[in-house]
């Protein structure tokens, strides 16, 4: 069992945990995967979808751009994993009617990242992107998550608030890519940890 050491913010040292059926030598089929990253308001109504296939092709819905057509045709290339990090899927579901769980293969990477990494004091986003080094220019909406629904209804700070969900992408599927590949985890660890 290989020892990792990460030496970041968090000075951690972090055991590689195989499952049981991991082979080191099976990677993850090249298939169209989905990141998502959703913003919405108190009342749980999707303001802001963020979602990418890869990280140079992050797209943006918003206002008449988030229809259920385009809805349809962020999911319709998936034949691989859809990935994103807290209750998105389930939001997604609820503001859509959409059975997304049932029709694809949904993995948590909150819950994933738990699992290969114990003990970690933090697991929100901003405090993983900064223990792997991942830099983002919009930062003020990590301590501070309401404010972001009230500066979506400013005009004026509209951009920083699709910057920041642009970044929460980006970042999403680059902290995914570096943390499958640092503990090696295959197709087989990822079919025990579907929704």
């Amino acid at each position: 069992m290989p020892l990792i050491a990460v030496n970041r913010p968090y000075p951690y040292v972090f055991f590689l945990f195989f499952c049981s059926i991991h082979s080191p030598t099976k990677k993850i089929s090249v298939m169209t995967d989905l990141y998502i990253d959703l913003e919405w308001f108190f009342n749980q109504e999707i303001f802001l979808v963020g979602y990418a296939h890869c990280v140079t092709d992050v797209t943006l819905l918003y206002d008449e751009s988030l229809t259920m057509e385009n809805i349809h045709a962020m999911l319709e290339p998936v034949d691989g994993y859809i990935y994103f990090y807290g209750p998105d899927i389930g939001m997604l579901e609820k503001n859509t009617g959409l059975d997304i769980k049932n029709n694809f293969r949904c993995v948590n990477l909150l819950k994933v990242f738990r699992n290969i990494m114990p003990g970690l004091p933090s697991y929100r986003l901003s405090d993983l992107e900064a223990m792997f080094d991942i830099h983002r220019t919009q930062n003020q909406y990590k301590s501070n998550i309401f404010k972001l629904a009230e500066d979506w209804r400013n005009p004026y700070k509209k951009q920083q608030v699709l910057k920041y969900n642009y970044e929460d992408v980006a970042n999403l599927v680059r902290l995914k890519k570096l943390v499958f590949g640092l503990f090696e985890i295959g197709e087989e660890c990822l079919e025990g940890w579907r929704m």
